[in-house]
């Protein structure tokens, strides 16, 4: 069975993810402005890089980290401070030696949505008597990177030799094409009748890229910079038509890529820009190497060849099959958020990558074995495949057993967590991945169980698409998980006005999944990492909860037998 586990969702959006930019403005008693860029992680690791102008004209930077946690007035009310630690300057314009405070950041006033009202902030020095007496009012905002972000804006913050700038500047260019969603028992697919360019840089320096291309108001415009670091793949831009022209640079300005196929002239600059022709009836994601095959002294611009490769991902299908105990009157709204966001997951990360996907809903009236088993016989897998497999709803095993995966409790007849994915992998894709949000206990009723609570910053996706395709398409095998060990409940959240959340393993599991799968990290695409830290962090989350087996919290496991290439 899946249990109740009541949460408090401090949060401006519903759902958890692995990163997210904010940005943070206040003044100080003498007027000075601070604006403060944040980037939310998780609530142990919270980045944080204030610019201000003092009263003399002196520019300056400086950084620190905060963690995130709960503090409580002396009436009992809750408020939510990001404690920062460990400050220091990045830069000063007259090279000052003067060091900086850190500063906090004071989420209070929690309304009936679950949201805070009121943001403040104070520094260390603000609060040398223990009360919140000094703290000053605050704005924020969230960031959309592809928007706000600017080279310049990301310069005020950081050097550009920084990695974070090179990695920040590559996310304006990080958007992503909707399309509809499939309905319940139904399939959609990537089938979009577009070009989507995207270049590798393979050289060992960052380059700059400007391209020309035809928009889909049938016009010819001319588009750049983006920056590329080395070994980094950046989306460009979407076309109907397979041919695009490009003119590249080291950002040193020593190596060029250009030709005469197309002079034309760029905010008052002319350009020689080379052709690249992709087959028409290739649609879909192609991935263009610009590679140096030798280097130039600091007197010579060199024009260099480019190697150009497409990667093929039209063989390659997404199946998702997502059963969901919908209708069950105590769990059906949280494992509803779980159908949705799993499904939204799963959509983006085969729309990043280029790859067909077919989404397969079975909830309500198709909650059951025998709509199971046709879902999965109509899919046509085929050898290089991918099926994702997830269950949300009860489920139940037996101490006589000798099975640790668990039962999914089904309208009708039962079917064991590890029949279906045997039943999954005898269909022969290339890859196979099962996963069960459930109850691996003894059936008995459920209890009411404590609050805990969330954090005030949300975050979003900011996949890279490396990662992904070594989750995807450079892996192969199966893996079948549960979010408990035999004898555990595993828990739902529901929000302090009585709605639900995600199941803990769920929310967890979609956390660590953009994370494994990020551009602001260092991971590299690994089921297993992604896994782990999912279980860690649904047994970190319901660590207060005294299981069935005597033990607290819920401990998921997996079997994992998925190698890459």
């Amino acid at each position: 069975m899946r249990r109740f586990f009541t949460i408090v969702f401090l949060c401006f959006f519903q759902l958890c993810l692995a990163q997210n930019f904010y940005e943070i403005k206040w003044k100080d008693d003498s007027g000075i402005q601070y604006t403060a860029l944040i980037e939310f992680f998780e609530k142990e690791n919270i980045k944080v890089r204030v610019k201000y102008t003092t009263t003399s004209g002196e520019y300056k930077v400086a950084k620190y980290k905060c963690i995130g946690r709960y503090h409580y007035n002396e009436d009992g009310t809750k408020y939510f401070v990001f404690d920062g630690k460990d400050a220091e300057m990045v830069y000063s314009s007259k090279n000052s030696t003067t060091g900086y405070s850190a500063d906090n950041f004071v989420f209070k006033n929690i309304n009936a949505n679950n949201n805070f009202e009121k943001l403040y902030t104070y520094d260390d020095n603000d609060m040398m008597d223990g009360k919140l007496d000094n703290v000053r009012d605050a704005s924020f905002k969230k960031l959309d990177p592809s928007k706000d972000f600017t080279s310049a804006y990301i310069n005020s913050y950081y050097w550009k030799n920084e990695p974070e700038y090179t990695t920040y500047t590559s996310l304006v260019t990080n958007t992503t094409t909707t399309v509809n969603t499939s309905n319940t028992g139904s399939s959609s697919s990537s089938g979009e009748k577009f070009y989507r360019l995207k270049f590798r840089n393979k050289c060992i320096k960052p380059i700059k890229v400007l391209i020309r291309y035809l928009d889909f108001n049938n016009k010819w415009v001319s588009k750049g910079w983006w920056t590329i670091d080395t070994n980094k793949t950046v989306y460009v831009e979407d076309s109907p038509n397979s041919i695009f022209y490009y003119y590249a640079k080291t950002t040193d300005g020593k190596l060029v890529w250009s030709d005469n196929d197309n002079m034309r002239d760029y905010k008052g600059t002319k350009y020689g820009f080379r052709k690249l022709e992709k087959s028409n009836q290739d649609y879909g994601s192609w991935i263009s190497n610009i590679t140096c095959t030798n280097q130039t002294n600091s007197q010579t611009t060199t024009t260099q060849t480019t190697s150009t490769s497409t990667t093929n991902t039209r063989d390659v299908k997404v199946h998702l099959v997502m059963v969901a105990d919908t209708n069950d009157p105590k769990i059906g709204a949280s494992v509803r958020r779980d159908l949705d966001d799993v499904t939204n997951l799963f959509q983006k990360a085969s729309r990043e990558i280029g790859v067909k996907y077919s989404i397969n809903k079975l909830y309500g009236n198709t909650f059951d074995k025998s709509s199971i088993i046709s879902k999965i016989n109509s899919l046509g897998i085929k050898s290089n495949d991918v099926v994702i497999f997830y269950y949300s709803g009860h489920g139940y095993n037996d101490t006589r057993s000798y099975n640790r995966f668990p039962n999914m409790s089904l309208d009708g007849t039962d079917l064991g967590l590890e029949s279906i994915h045997k039943y999954i992998k005898s269909k022969g894709a290339r890859l196979n991945i099962t996963v069960g949000d459930l109850c691996n206990s003894i059936p008995r009723s459920r209890n009411s169980t404590s609050r805990s609570a969330e954090i005030p910053f949300k975050s979003g996706f900011l996949f890279d698409e490396d990662k992904l395709k070594r989750l995807f398409l450079y892996s192969k095998g199966s893996l079948i998980s549960t979010s408990s060990s035999k004898g555990e409940w595993s828990f739902c959240m529901t929000n302090a006005n009585g709605s639900m959340g995600n199941g803990h393993f769920t929310n967890a599991f979609i956390n660590s999944f953009a994370k494994e799968a990020s551009k602001v990290n260092n991971n590299n695409g690994s089921w297993k990492t992604l896994f782990s830290r999912a279980y860690q962090d649904a047994k970190n989350s319901t660590r207060y909860q005294r299981n069935q087996n005597g033990k607290y919290g819920q401990s998921g496991f997996n079997y994992n037998t998925i190698t890459y290439n």
